[in-house]
């Protein structure tokens, strides 16, 4: 009993050693500008508009269909007080409060509709949660003006651990979601996606299909990347050469790959595994400057102090983040095990690390159908959703469902006894040739979030 006493409190005495936390600072400043940065695009390039305005129907989480979309000013007031919160949070201004309100913002425009949820949606609340219940705030920060006696220059290195150990477990889960047979052995998808980028500057499809070997290297270099990059960030003889190096591959996919906002975010994250010498370095720099500007009083921005963060519940933190940390694991594998690697690499992922895997192309169409002459006509549903919700739709027979149930709701010629609906939907994984279906109305209408009075 007294030697597993020994191992615990050696072990705790490791978890507490202090660790700069220069790289939380760090990744608080470019988080909170990317943030605050993205708010702006989405405001000012109508994806407002679009992803949460212009339509009719709304796919709401079950048990969260109270959550609905405001009308488009109330949208651009949200995005508004995201943009304001996210610099909040990069400046270390209110950081609390800004972290608070980002967090809960973002998290309501996440659970507005199902359909248009985005890849990156889960891991900036991550970040966002993370870092608010953190002290990054403690350095290089407004706050820290306003109120010099909360300046932290150290932390328990178990805290920049666990940032460091979510970032690895994005890399690792990104790396087994390729682990099938179109990426292993065709490299299809990635061939389709470079067909798709590189005929816009003039190079023909058949380069690429001629030319497979360029897409299957690719595919295994990604999956070795994903693999083995961490190793290499985690070594402080190697990280500052990782980092650029996922910077590199990071910034080619944006131009190469479908992948949005995802390796912005990823090329943040890998800054907390930057030796803390390059930060200091970087900030006494912009220290320097600010004091010549602002004449600033005092040692408020003074790199190299030695102000270490103590914990009341000493032992309970680190607990904390162990469990959070676990629950990031855990949830996919759950996922993995219930559903097989297809599912699991699709519909698993919406609300754990979503990476974009397949080439996939869906299409939907609905009918009316009239069961006693045996007639059927298109109907148009164009005013009601947008491209990426009939797309998502498309592979979902639960939300086609919701649809039709929609449809029937709000068009009453659509409710007669003899007509029934019936929605064909198409999909093409992987440049196969489509598989189609068709649904027909539910016995039970399922109500949808819609805009209709």
């Amino acid at each position: 009993m007294g030697q597993f006493a020994d191992r615990f409190k050696a072990l705790e005495n490791r978890l507490f050693k202090p660790a700069s936390i220069y790289p939380l600072v760090a990744l608080r400043l470019a988080f909170g500008l990317a943030m605050a940065l993205w708010s702006f695009y989405m405001m000012v390039s109508g994806k407002v508009a679009e992803v949460f305005s212009m339509q009719v129907v709304h796919f709401p989480y079950r048990g969260l269909e109270w959550i609905k979309p405001l009308p488009f000013w109330g949208m651009l007031l949200v995005f508004t007080v995201l943009a304001v919160s996210a610099i909040g949070m990069g400046a270390g201004w209110h950081f609390r409060k800004a972290g608070l309100v980002f967090t809960l913002a973002f998290a309501y425009i996440s659970l507005i509709d199902k359909a248009s949820y985005l890849s990156y949606y889960y891991y900036v609340l991550i970040i966002a949660l993370m870092l608010l219940l953190s002290p990054a705030y403690r350095l290089f920060s407004i706050d820290l003006i306003r109120k010099p006696t909360i300046r932290v220059d150290f932390a328990p290195v178990w805290l920049l651990w666990a940032f460091k150990v979510q970032v690895v477990m994005v890399f690792f889960f990104a790396g087994m979601a390729k682990l099938n047979s179109d990426w292993l052995y065709t490299g299809i998808p990635v061939t389709l996606w470079l067909q798709d980028t590189m005929q816009n500057v003039g190079v023909s499809n058949g380069f690429f299909a001629n030319n497979t070997w360029i897409g299957l290297s690719l595919s295994w270099f990604l999956v070795v990347f994903d693999f083995v990059i961490p190793h290499f960030l985690l070594d402080s003889r190697t990280s500052v050469r990782a980092f650029v190096l996922v910077v590199l591959v990071q910034l080619t996919g944006i131009f190469f790959l479908p992948t949005g906002f995802f390796p912005i975010l990823v090329i943040l994250s890998c800054m907390v595994f930057l030796p803390s010498r390059i930060i200091h370095q970087f900030i006494s720099r912009v220290s320097y400057f600010l004091y010549d500007v602002f004449q600033f009083k005092g040692e408020v921005f003074t790199a190299g102090g030695t102000f270490m963060l103590q914990y009341r519940m000493r032992r309970l933190f680190p607990l904390l983040a162990a469990l959070f940390l676990a629950f990031q694991f855990v949830l996919p594998v759950y996922f993995y095990l219930s559903w097989g690697s297809l599912r699991w690499a699709s519909t698993a992922f919406h609300f754990s690390w979503d990476i974009h895997i397949n080439h996939q192309k869906n299409s939907v169409a609905f009918y009316k159908v009239n069961k006693a002459k045996g007639e059927s006509e298109p109907i148009a549903i164009d005013h009601m959703l947008s491209s990426v919700q009939k797309s998502t739709m498309a592979s979902d027979p639960a939300m086609l469902k919701q649809f039709i149930g929609t449809l029937k709701e709000t068009n009453p010629a659509l409710s007669a006894p003899e007509v029934e609906i019936q929605a064909q939907s198409c999909i093409s994984l992987n440049g196969r040739p489509a598989d189609c279906f068709t649904l027909s109305e539910p016995s039970e209408p399922i109500a949808a979030e819609t805009g209709y009075e």
